[in-house]
């Protein structure tokens, strides 16, 4: 057998007394395909920034092409042949696609003003690889936000690595763009190593041959993705499943529904319009949402749902004839600062923590105006979130992506809004977190909270909304309760997977 191209050598990692990674030992030859699973938590992403070079170990070695790099910077490893995608695209958003490419071209400085044409050639080459030839001019920060991950995939390729390291690509992307990333992930050529880091289990046992599970940083299994399946351990830490006998969860279960006869709306919106750059995106969007029940909106990667949250939240400007209403009190006008003070909270997509801060500071900011009952402490919300509890002295980059979730949506309800946004909330989670997180929105909503949520993973959307709208070509093509949704899932199917007016 070939030596391998990657050696993690009894690699750990401390946070003060906290060991997020425990004496990790993996082996990656050349070609593999070597995907790492676990609950959040589990040390997947210190791992892959281990092997970047943005983290160093505290004890171990790393070994990359027979050399000890483990105290090698960032920037060597990459021009060693280590490229690498992020939890959350990281982009040059006012660039296009192809100049974002361009960047990352083996040869062509950034500071050119004329790139050479074999540059040009091998970005679009390299474009066509992840399917984006057709937004090879669209800026990155108007491509929907599926298509930013394939772009950061793109521009990792496009200097041609000999170890790729893919941090939860999945994250945010429809079925059929899963399915399109197995697809790449395969082909990619066959001396190229991968390191993938995802809970989709669906990508990781299509696109990979050999499967490592993390628990508390620690390893429990590595072998093929049969075997880790199989594994009863694995089942239990990670999939939530203590025997095969058990019943397979109900989408509907835990389900508070809100009242039969809601009350009055707290935010109408009516007529809503917006777009990007002159191209519209949302046309006569008109929702109730009404206290202590959920609006689901979901709907294909680009159909504007990003944008109607932002929109509401006033992030993102309307166009006439829109009109938004909290508590009746019209809101169209006004700045996403005088949204906040009047009781639209926004958690956003990825979050948007303070890097240099701790929980504790993150959850001492928000204040509701003096007009807003302040009904909830920090120790309150710690309360309802007691992951947080023993890391309040921690900054976010040393949380797990479900503890960051849950200190973004602390921070959020510590300004006790009257409408809570919720933008993708449940992306990068495994299983057992996105079942927390459920529980945690029906009590937010039971507690008298409006909230309006846009997700990508429908099965948490029936389980926690009163009412599902469905959003298609930039208009609401379906609206429904929750309990009919349920009923007519192939209707649901064909908006949210088929594209309107295509051959079947």
């Amino acid at each position: 057998m070939t030596e391998p191209l990657l050696r993690l050598d009894a690699i750990s990692r401390d946070y003060g007394s906290r060991r997020v990674v425990d004496q990790v030992s993996i082996d990656i030859h050349p070609g593999a395909r070597h995907a790492l699973i676990g609950p959040n938590g589990a040390g997947k992403s210190t791992l892959i920034n281990l092997v970047a070079g943005t983290l160093h170990p505290t004890t171990g070695r790393i070994h990359y092409a027979g050399c000890d790099i483990h105290r090698w910077p960032p920037h060597r490893r990459a021009r060693a042949g280590i490229a690498r995608t992020w939890q959350h695209p990281a982009l040059a958003t006012p660039l296009t696609a192809l100049q974002n490419v361009l960047v990352a071209v083996p040869g062509q400085h950034p500071a050119t003003i004329r790139p050479h044409p074999r540059a040009v050639i091998a970005a679009h080459t390299t474009l066509a690889q992840v399917g984006l030839t057709a937004y090879a001019d669209t800026p990155a920060g108007q491509l929907a936000y599926g298509d930013q991950r394939r772009l950061e995939i793109a521009v990792a390729l496009a200097g041609r690595p000999r170890l790729l390291l893919l941090d939860e690509p999945s994250a945010g992307l429809t079925r059929p763009e899963v399915a399109h990333l197995v697809d790449l992930i395969r082909d990619l050529p066959a001396e190229m190593a991968v390191l993938l880091v995802d809970h989709n289990l669906h990508l990781v046992t299509a696109a990979c041959d050999t499967i490592t599970v993390l628990h508390h940083g620690a390893q429990i299994a590595t072998g093929t993705p049969a075997h880790v399946q199989a594994d009863p351990e694995v089942r239990r830490i990670y999939l939530s499943q203590p025997s095969d006998d058990a019943e397979p969860a109900d989408p509907a279960a835990g389900h508070d529904p809100g009242p039969a006869t809601p009350a009055k709306p707290v935010l109408r919106v009516r007529h809503l319009h917006a777009g990007h750059h002159g191209a519209t995106t949302l046309t006569d969007i008109t929702l109730d949402l009404h206290p202590g029940r959920v609006t689901a909106v979901v709907g294909r990667n680009g159909a504007g749902k990003t944008t109607l949250i932002n929109t509401v939240a006033g992030l993102h400007p309307a166009t006439a004839p829109t009109d938004i209403l909290l508590h009746d009190q019209q809101i169209t006008g006004l700045s996403a600062r005088r949204r906040a003070r009047a009781g639209i909270g926004l958690v956003p997509q990825g979050r948007r923590l303070f890097a240099g801060l701790t929980v504790d500071e993150h959850l001492a900011l928000p204040r509701p105006h003096r007009t807003r009952r302040h009904d909830r402490t920090p120790a309150d919300v710690l309360a309802l979130f007691p992951g947080l509890a023993d890391r309040r002295r921690h900054r976010p980059h040393q949380l797990s992506g479900g503890e960051q979730q849950m200190l973004a949506l602390a921070r959020a309800l510590l300004a006790a809004p009257a409408v809570l946004l919720l933008d993708e909330p449940s992306e990068g989670l495994a299983p057992a977190i996105i079942d927390t997180l459920a529980l945690t929105i029906r009590t937010l909503a039971t507690s008298g909270t409006g909230v309006l949520l846009a997700e990508q993973n429908l099965h948490l959307a029936l389980r926690v909304a009163d009412e599902i709208a469905v959003l298609d070509h930039g208009t609401i093509a379906l609206h429904l309760s929750a309990d009919e949704a349920r009923t007519v899932p192939a209707r649901l199917h064909d908006l949210l997977v088929i594209p309107a007016g295509s051959a079947p």
